[in-house]
């Protein structure tokens, strides 16, 4: 009944704004404008200043920079904590490689795990609540490649690269991935290195400190939950794809397109099976899955863009991580038309990752009205030339280095912070926002739909 009567309100309301009988109320517009010219004074403030850290009732998104892979590190409004993706990689085998930072003193799981040492909430536990690798792949995941050293006395002794080097520094309470416990789903896994390596890591945390491994289920909505205060916050993580399952639209059921059209198992790509969520806190929206990209064919041959699937199972976004770091398989314009965020993030160490294609349909307001903010960790000098006169430029914030999303007031509002990576200060580039939650006109919260 309260629905219907707000629902009837904002109806009224539009047909008197249409009709030219709304007067709006001076004094609050006003207000709105001092709020605005406070806020940005308040963004010049800290500016050049040390970040502030996560305090209870935000969410912190970070999205760490090395230039060698992905890493994101996300704290949730109790303190829940959980880390996707460390990767690392051989620089010296690929010459389009953006710039290494802070150094290459260090391999880049160590100066991950650093830097999730000066944001965890509780530091000195040396715990993170969830670790999840999106899919087998070095730049996400480490890899023997990167000349990594190997444990020694383990029994099935691995390399240290990427998540398993974050583990050296870190315990982890519940883990996913994307073939536990299984190997051969949808097809036996080829690409060995990265998956040889982490499933070795992965027996050893489960024997000896107590990891607890688990299915990765497309469709659930309580597997990663609130671990200190789940009762105080309206806050949840939708599983929405996996080992090429996506969830349906309406949230009914799942869709398995390996099994549904067996055809595609010839020729897949290990892109395409990263795990995928949307994290909920209030009205916000969070889309992130590793590298999701590619199309599938149905049984006649005809094309699935099975990112376009994806982004129906998310909806509507206020932050869309870029799916595979917005390279040009990535980010068609079906996928961008359904999430329509106001954010893009896009975890860079590849030059080829700044594509005209996907940054035009990151822009485009053919495919979705209003303004939208593209936040790239790094485009190097060269890629800033080439592509200047870009109309999609106007859009792009190329501050670079570590970015955080920081969301806050019950999930109403979030900024975006860029942090140095040149060292470890944490010093504050520049602040984007306050962005307001363009979801919160959703009928019902994420907890109540199917």
């Amino acid at each position: 009944m309260r629905r219907n009567n707000r629902r009837k309100f904002l109806k009224t309301m539009a047909s008197l704004t249409g009709a030219g009988l709304f007067v709006p109320n001076v004094a609050l517009l006003a207000k709105s404008a001092v709020f605005m010219k406070n806020q940005e004074k308040e963004n010049i403030e800290e500016t050049g200043s040390v970040y502030p850290g996560w305090k209870e009732g935000e969410m912190d998104l970070h999205f760490i920079y090395t230039g060698v892979g992905e890493s994101c590190f996300h704290i949730f409004p109790d303190g829940t904590t959980m880390l996707i993706d460390a990767g690392d990689r051989n620089t010296n085998a690929y010459k389009l490689n953006v710039t290494v930072l802070p150094d290459q003193s260090r391999h880049a799981g160590e100066w991950i795990a650093r830097y999730i040492d000066r944001v965890h909430p509780k530091a000195n536990e040396k715990t993170i609540d969830y670790l999840q690798l999106s899919h087998f792949h070095n730049d996400h995941g480490g890899g023997p490649d990167s000349f990594a050293e190997k444990t020694s006395g383990r029994g099935n002794d691995y390399y240290l690269s990427g998540l398993t080097q974050v583990g050296e520094f870190w315990k982890f309470r519940k883990g996913f991935d994307r073939g536990w416990p299984n190997d051969n789903k949808p097809v036996p896994i080829s690409d060995t290195e990265c998956y040889d390596n982490f499933r070795r890591f992965i027996q050893w945390k489960v024997e000896h400190e107590e990891l607890q491994m688990e299915q990765f289920e497309v469709g659930r909505l309580d597997q990663i939950q609130l671990q200190y205060q789940p009762e105080k916050y309206d806050f949840h993580v939708r599983n929405i794809c996996g080992n090429g399952i996506v969830m349906k639209e309406d949230g009914s059921g799942v869709i398995d397109c390996f099994e549904k059209y067996p055809k595609n198992k010839e020729r897949i790509n290990e892109n395409i099976l990263s795990l995928g969520m949307v994290f909920a806190y209030g009205p916000f929206r969070f889309y992130t899955a590793g590298d999701v990209s590619g199309t599938l064919a149905d049984d006649s041959g005809n094309r699935l863009n099975f990112e376009e699937m994806v982004g129906k199972a998310a909806g509507k976004v206020d932050v869309c991580k870029a799916n595979h770091h917005s390279y040009r398989d990535a980010m068609t314009p079906e996928f961008v038309r359904e999430v329509q965020a106001t954010v893009y993030v896009i975890p860079v160490w590849d030059r080829l990752h700044t594509q005209d294609n996907t940054m035009t349909n990151m822009s485009s307001e053919e495919l979705y009205a209003g303004k939208r903010t593209i936040c790239s960790a790094q485009i190097e000098p060269e890629e800033q030339e080439t592509f200047r006169n870009a109309d999609w430029m106007k859009n792009v914030a190329i501050a670079g280095g570590h970015i955080v999303v920081k969301v806050f007031d019950g999930g109403r509002q979030y900024k975006v912070y860029f942090l140095t990576a040149n060292d470890e200060s944490m010093k504050i580039k520049t602040v984007l926002g306050p962005f307001a939650s363009r979801c919160s006109n959703q009928s019902k919260p994420i907890s109540q739909q199917n």
